[in-house]
């Protein structure tokens, strides 16, 4: 008996396709939104505040398998989809499900989806890329095989049927300790104080020796501050690392007061909320730099000696 594909004609079901990914790039024209929300899941997953982990292979299988259903979830809330009748989703008032992989042509598909669009996503968090794209579940970009839950993956034919949308993005927002070297995040997470406190404190000091001249991103200093009640604020004053970095001629540069202008002037990447970027200064011979304190500074070289940093205004 012939399978018969919801959607009507091969050419409706066409238009249904074409339909659908102009309403995803009317929502999200650069892709930002479903990169932001790819990042965030990674993120979520590892729970590194509290958890301490940085790399997809730290989890554990089941909740490998859990980052699917996030991923469903997460992007459900971010555009605000109504519920499909069969699918995840209804998008342009047309069926639409969901499915993830770390692996293209990973995607499974059980026996009620077959006819459906489906929105395939694939990322991988060593390589900061993602992917995202429309496929139709159906005979001949379904494989015969099926596993003990009767899914099916795609042939080598369904995959190359897949319209992939935003393939200009450029990728994820990196994972900072994963792609560290190894010395580097050996030094953050083995620096010690002398009490457990002072150990994420010190391996927040740590962080920002290491990671100068970039945007610190707020899951990165979470994660390395992992067991304090609040890394964030031991970024700031008040016995924090723009404290105590100080002597090191080290600034710590956020997105308040007068922290942005001093980073733009200095030629560094501005932080916005919730993130820090942190460099090493001295004073400048002429007029180059960013003015601090009555004085001009401007970024050390590695021949430069150590000076106290100055006090950035607030």
């Amino acid at each position: 008996m012939p399978e018969v594909l919801p959607g009507g004609s091969p050419q409706a079901r066409g238009l249904a396709i074409g339909t659908v990914a102009a309403e995803l790039l009317r929502l999200d024209p650069s892709g930002d939104r479903v990169a932001r929300v790819v990042r965030d899941t990674l993120d979520q997953l590892l729970d590194g505040r509290r958890s301490g982990r940085w790399s997809y292979s730290e989890l554990h299988k089941t909740e490998k398998t859990y980052m699917g259903t996030l991923i469903e979830i997460n992007l459900h809330r971010e555009f605000e989809f109504a519920d499909g009748d069969v699918t995840d989703y209804r998008i342009a008032d047309i069926d639409v499900d969901c499915k993830f992989s770390q692996d293209i042509g990973g995607w499974e598909f059980g026996p009620e989806l077959v006819g459906h669009l489906a929105l395939v996503v694939w990322a991988s968090d060593q390589d900061s890329a993602w992917r995202a794209g429309l496929v139709r579940a159906k005979s001949g970009a379904l494989r015969e095989s099926r596993n003990r839950d009767a899914k099916r993956k795609l042939t080598r034919e369904g995959v190359d049927q897949i319209r992939w949308l935003w393939a200009g993005h450029p990728g994820l927002a990196p994972n900072q300790l994963l792609h560290m070297s190894a010395a580097q995040r050996d030094r953050v997470f083995h620096a010690r104080g002398r009490t457990r406190t002072r150990h994420g404190q010190a391996r927040l000091l740590q962080l920002c020796r290491e990671l100068q001249g970039v945007i610190l991103r707020r899951t990165t200093i979470e994660t390395v501050g992992w067991g304090l009640d609040d890394p964030m604020k031991r970024m700031r004053s008040n016995g924090g690392a723009r404290e105590m970095l100080r002597p090191e001629g080290l600034l710590v540069l956020g997105h308040q007061d007068s922290d942005p202008a001093v980073a733009a002037a200095l030629s560094l990447p501005v932080p916005d909320k919730g993130q820090f970027v942190v460099c090493r200064v001295v004073p400048s011979e002429n007029s180059a730099g960013a003015e601090i304190e009555g004085a001009r500074w401007r970024r050390a070289t590695p021949d430069d000696p150590v000076v106290p940093a100055p006090i950035v205004p607030r």
